[in-house]
């Protein structure tokens, strides 16, 4: 008989940056998983809004995941 396991959520923490990732890693680990994409983004120039709106799209289409 297997054991049921509860269902993990993942996020993908998008950057280049060690330091950055392991502190998000420390914060939600392991009640979520951290996966990491080390990506070159375009940044476009916008309110805070607009940058981040455009840069979580822009990583989704590449990782293949929704934003």
């Amino acid at each position: 008989m297997t054991t049921p396991t509860a269902a993990r959520h993942i996020v993908n923490f998008i950057t280049g940056n060690a330091n950055k990732l392991g502190e998000v890693k420390a914060i939600l680990e392991p009640a979520i998983q951290v996966d990491s994409k080390k990506l070159n983004l375009l940044e476009i120039q916008g309110t805070l809004e607009e940058v981040t709106l455009d840069k979580c799209r822009r990583a989704a289409d590449l990782v293949g995941t929704s934003c």
